[in-house]
Parts: C-alpha cells; structure tokens; sequence
C-alpha cells in the first residue's frame, strides 16, 4: 500500500511542480519575468507568454564602447541623425517593427505546436490504459485536462495576436 501511494506522488509530483513562467519586453526592451499573470504589469499582459523551460532571468547585453578618435559635438549629432534616419525607414505596425511581429506570432505558432503534440502524445499513452495502473491514469488524464485548458489559452492568445496584427494592417507574408 505504501508504494502504491509513493507511486502516485512521484507520478503527480511533476504536474504540481510545473509552474508557468510569463516574460513579457517593455517599452525601453527590458524583459521581465514573473512566475504569475498578476505580477506582470496591466499594460504589457497581452504582450507576456509563457516560457516552455526555465530561462535564466538575466539577460547578457553586450556593451559597445564608443570609438576613442570619435568626439562629442558635431560628430557625434551626425551620428545620431543617421540612426534617426535608419528608425524612420522601418515600417512600424503599432509601435512594432515587421521583425517583432514576425517574432511574436512565430512564437506563439510555436508555443501552440507544442502544446498540440504534447497533447496528442497523452492521448496516444492514454489509448492502451490496459498496462497501466489507476493511478498513472488518473494522473494522464489530469495532465492532459491541463494541456487542454493551456492549449485553448495559446490558441486564443494567437487569435487575439493575429486579429491585432489584421487592425495594425501588418502585411499577410509576415504572417
């Protein structure tokens, strides 16, 4: 009796320990991370995902020093006026670049595969329950209500992505 109990614990204790982790990018580029829906900010919700694995919450930026021959003043004013002029050429879709949307919508695309197939293989596993205890079954069939309930959650987090990419009139081929 006790390692049947010990069984099914060790069976559950993967689906209790599987905590979501939301990112989410500000306006400055800053990504942030929260391990609830709640501590993401209210303006930047529609903008968070949840990550598959852990990642590491430190983002490395590689830190460019300026040229030591280049000096301040008029130079320095050219300079910024050509990356002024480089920001204007890109076209932007509600304060989003073609590249950030292209990023958006692939991972969501992705996200959404995968939650698909991990869902198919529960039911694949749960189709020849003959060899299977009641309680790997009953802890398939929780995992695979949770899949469910994620999957409809990425599914309409991809829906609400494309109809904001249909009012921003991002071009179909970026789709």
């Amino acid at each position: 009796m006790r390692n049947l109990i010990l069984i099914i614990l060790l069976l559950a204790l993967p689906t209790l320990c599987a905590a979501e982790i939301y990112k989410w990018v500000d306006d400055k580029g800053q990504v942030g991370f929260a391990d609830d829906l709640g501590k993401v900010p209210q303006k930047y919700r529609d903008r968070a995902f949840t990550t598959e694995k852990q990642e590491q919450a430190v983002e490395i930026i590689e830190k460019v020093e300026p040229e030591k021959g280049a000096k301040k003043g008029v130079e320095g004013k050219g300079d910024s006026s050509a990356k002024d002029d480089k920001v204007k050429d890109k076209p932007s879709y509600e304060g989003k670049t073609v590249e950030a949307w292209k990023q958006d919508l692939a991972r969501q695309k992705h996200e959404t595969q995968s939650l698909e197939e991990q869902l198919t293989g529960i039911k694949e596993r749960l189709a020849d329950s003959t060899k299977k205890s009641r309680g790997e079954v009953l802890t398939l069939q929780n995992t695979q209500r949770d899949l469910e309930v994620r999957l409809e959650k990425a599914r309409k987090k991809l829906d609400a992505l494309n109809a904001a990419a249909d009012r921003a009139g991002v071009p179909g081929e970026i789709r």
